[in-house]
């Protein structure tokens, strides 16, 4: 879903118009939402991005990456797993001084045009929209903030889900020997 889509249900949710007054009027708030949706989300499954790097005299320097790592995950070369030193000054240490794969955890970029995708998978757009009505109904009269407990209870249950579906590495099974 682009951010407009994402605007779009979010204010028929709310029974509110979706023209181009309205959606001028309620832009910069409602995509602040979605925002805050996105890196909470994106804290839940553990997003990823991957790049590769060249080290050099092989160290990589986190802040060459182009986006501000979290942690860094794992790291490949030539074609497989290695591991890695992380160093105080931002910088992680790998055995061969050859290009590498370096996955690390992120935030998404931050949605502001109204043809943005967001880098989350899709199956968590709706929650993005379902954050966003919450969000809006907790700032209206006392009548509309019963519905935000509703619609962000709805989040949270969901989003509680997200984690069991994103299975290798994180995954362990627990089998009977005898």
């Amino acid at each position: 879903m682009t951010l407009n889509d994402i605007l779009v249900s979010a204010l028929a949710q709310l029974d509110r118009g979706h023209d181009a007054q309205t959606m001028d009027i309620f832009r910069s708030r409602l995509t602040d939402f979605a925002n805050d949706a996105q890196s909470d989300i994106a804290r839940a499954i553990g997003f990823t991005r991957t790049e590769t790097v060249i080290p050099s005299n092989g160290l990589v320097d986190i802040s060459d990456l182009a986006r501000d790592c979290i942690k860094v995950v794992k790291t490949e070369q030539l074609g497989r797993e290695v591991r890695f030193l992380c160093g105080d000054t931002g910088v992680i240490a790998l055995p061969y001084n050859e290009p590498a794969a370096v996955t690390y955890r992120c935030e998404p970029k931050r949605l502001s045009s109204p043809t943005d995708v967001s880098e989350l998978p899709a199956h968590t757009h709706g929650l993005i929209v379902s954050y966003i009505v919450g969000r809006e109904r907790m700032a209206g009269d006392v009548s509309t903030q019963g519905g935000a407990n509703i619609y962000l209870s709805m989040y949270e249950a969901a989003k509680a889900k997200l984690r069991p579906h994103f299975g290798a590495p994180d995954s362990y099974m627990i089998k009977n020997r005898y």
